[in-house]
């Protein structure tokens, strides 16, 4: 019996040491793991981050600047709603965090941009965190106000504890989008066949399978959660074919792709297995 403790005992070691060895390994894959903030900086903390001052030309939208020499900054860490063009309805609350923004840069159109991991997304547009001369930060501010989701589009998160906090603190007191019932934690059973665009679900995984880009984890027949396999060193420890029977709590981009719905999820951030 004590060999078979003693036996039992190293099993237990081993597969804890197994479980970190690959955590430290994903942090090495990815840094900005490792380098999130577990509390929002101070004013001055954000002025000691800025790399470059620079000129504001025009607001597009409530995540996205003009820059006076023609660069195009996208807002680091949050996603306003969408504003229609073309004869497309914006959606709700997109004209109020638009017009946040330019309140927020009025009498400020010198701005302080620092970086993440990634300086620029597939458009080529600058990704930043935008500060204000006081040392406010642009992103914070609208997630208090309720006019932004905070999101994760790896490897940027440095910032990402600091605006998950605000958001739960919008989220409670219903301001802005909050109050939207699309914005509510929505069961997966529950969730449109036609919903499409950010979603926070809940839900049980049934199932998991892949393609040759991503992995699938079944939720209902009509929806389930994709995973890019490139994204994968983004969710240390986790493997993902032992989460069918587990439940799971997930945020993130609902598309439809040949008659297929799916919840595109970029992160462990965004995903959390409920035991």
């Amino acid at each position: 019996m004590a060999l078979f403790a003693h036996q039992r005992h190293f099993r237990e070691l081993k597969c804890f040491f197994c479980f970190y060895s690959l955590f430290f390994c994903s942090l090495i894959i990815n840094p900005a793991l490792a380098t999130a903030n577990t509390h929002c900086l101070s004013s001055q903390q954000q002025l000691e981050k800025v790399k470059e001052w620079v000129k504001v030309d025009r607001i597009v939208d409530g995540d996205t600047i003009h820059l006076d020499d023609g660069r195009k900054v996208r807002l680091i860490g949050i996603n306003t709603p969408e504003i229609g063009y073309q004869g497309k309805a914006s959606q709700a609350f997109a004209q109020q965090a638009r017009k946040a923004l330019l309140r927020l840069l009025k009498g400020n159109s010198t701005v302080g941009l620092y970086y993440d991991i990634d300086k620029h997304d597939r458009y080529k547009r600058l990704l930043a965190y935008v500060i204000l001369e006081n040392g406010q930060n642009v992103e914070e501010s609208l997630l208090k106000q309720g006019l932004a989701h905070s999101i994760v589009v790896p490897p940027n998160n440095q910032q990402i504890h600091c605006f998950r906090n605000i958001e739960e603190s919008a989220r409670k007191s219903r301001a802005g989008l909050w109050k939207l019932a699309e914005n509510q934690l929505w069961a997966a059973r529950n969730l449109s066949k036609k919903a499409k665009g950010y979603y926070l679900i809940s839900g049980h995984i049934s199932s998991y399978s892949e393609s040759r880009k991503s992995i699938y984890l079944k939720l209902t027949n009509n929806l389930s959660v994709r995973i890019a396999k490139k994204d994968k060193p983004y969710f240390p420890g986790i493997n993902f074919k032992s989460l069918p029977g587990k439940n799971v709590s997930l945020r993130g981009w609902v598309n439809h792709y040949k008659g297929r719905q799916s919840i595109h999820v970029r992160s462990l951030f965004d995903l959390t297995v409920n035991e």
